[in-house]
């Protein structure tokens, strides 16, 4: 490894800095460290791991084309994973990775308050699908609106007495409430868990990121971390963060020191 004097590394830094840009080392930062990234999904749960998180089992609520679950499997490669993911274009890739991996498990359906059917509106990016917009007739005509199967969270996991819901995902476009209304013992069981979060109301009823913190404090959850930003094309503004919610007494929160 090639290091520079100490001047020359401060004279690059204040170039970098009188151009609005920085220079940070990232991959040999320590995970669980004071200068690990904010907003890094992958560092978040190193992080989560190396303050010494254990995890046998996630949940990955809005699987869509298994990214995020592959992120978690790199992390915790010795968790099983359950994708939750209802849209019929993502059975194909996602029943792939359960073939090779046995760790993985596809369940074609969405997650909600109650077991039962849903209509969900299909955006053309197949990431922004969301069972929030009215229904609509047309929409129900020309398939951008379908008929949805829906589960509660708890429901399939009385199926599986055996899976431990350490870590769960949420990413289903403002109907996270929702999937968490039904998951009861769920949330009861799990350790961390991750949920997209508005700070505007895109879709009509959307919750924002107060109706969603103090929901997870109502369910003995606290605000831990920032895995996740994105920012709405409109104006540049903060549109939606993944939070990362603890609960209230766990290991990861029993110290107040600075």
């Amino acid at each position: 490894m090639i290091r520079f004097p100490t001047f020359i590394r401060k004279n690059v830094l204040n170039l970098l800095r009188s151009f609005g840009l920085d220079l940070r080392r990232l991959k040999n930062i320590v995970p669980g460290s004071q200068e690990r990234p904010v907003g890094d999904m992958l560092s978040v749960l190193e992080d989560l791991r190396s303050r010494g998180l254990v995890v046998n089992g996630i949940i990955d609520v809005g699987a869509n084309r298994r990214d995020w679950a592959m992120t978690a499997h790199s992390v915790f490669p010795d968790a099983s994973i359950l994708m939750i993911e209802p849209q019929e274009e993502m059975v194909e890739p996602l029943q792939k990775l359960c073939s090779t991996h046995p760790k993985f498990e596809h369940v074609k359906a969405g997650a909600g308050r109650e077991s039962g059917e849903l209509v969900q509106t299909i955006w053309a990016d197949l990431a922004g699908s969301s069972f929030l917009p009215a229904t609509d007739k047309a929409s129900l005509e020309s398939g951008t609106q379908r008929l949805t199967s829906v589960a509660t969270i708890d429901s399939l996991l009385e199926s599986r007495p055996m899976f431990n819901p350490d870590l769960v995902k949420l990413d289903i476009q403002g109907f996270e409430l929702e999937a968490l209304a039904g998951a009861a013992v769920t949330r009861s069981r799990a350790q961390v868990i991750i949920a997209e979060v508005s700070l505007f109301e895109f879709i009509p009823n959307q919750p924002r990121i107060r109706d969603v913190i103090n929901a997870m404090f109502d369910y003995g959850f606290e605000f831990y971390d920032i895995a996740g930003e994105v920012r709405r094309p409109s104006d540049g503004a903060l549109g939606q963060i993944d939070v990362v919610f603890v609960q209230r007494c766990h290991l990861l929160r029993l110290s107040n020191i600075w």
